[in-house]
């Protein structure tokens, strides 16, 4: 990766929806030799900063098994209000398999919206859990 050269020709652009302010967040996931980082900052949109200083961080080594959700809410989450943090653990796991699946090597979401809404979200599921603990799939 560090000495892949290249232009950047696709995007993913999403429709505007109007939201406050607190309800955006940052989140990267990277990868690296020692394995991927998935960075995760309570505060997104354009002015989120520099977030490699900012952001809480976790690393899933290259040889290891996806951690417990315990652990990604405790090291990731722990900024974020309590009512939206069942919908980003779902999301960020989700997230990270097809990251992993699709053999990604950088995925950035900026920013990564989360609106509340009368319906509760979906229970997490062992599903993608289940399968990222599975070393094949690094």
């Amino acid at each position: 990766m560090e000495h892949v050269q290249g232009y950047l020709t696709n995007f993913l652009v999403e429709p505007f929806v109007p939201h406050p302010q607190e309800t955006e967040y940052y989140i990267n996931i990277n990868s690296s030799r020692e394995g991927d980082y998935i960075l995760f900052y309570h505060e997104g949109g354009v002015d989120v900063g520099d977030v490699d200083a900012k952001a809480s961080r976790l690393l899933i080594g290259a040889c290891d098994t996806f951690p417990p959700l315990s652990t990604v809410r405790e090291t990731l989450l722990s900024k974020v209000p309590r009512k939206s943090q069942d919908v980003l653990l779902d999301f960020i796991v989700r997230l990270y398999s097809v990251y992993v699946d699709l053999q990604f090597t950088y995925l950035e979401i900026n920013p990564l919206v989360v609106i509340p809404t009368a319906v509760p979200p979906p229970a997490l599921s062992p599903f993608p859990h289940h399968l990222l603990t599975y070393p094949e799939l690094r």
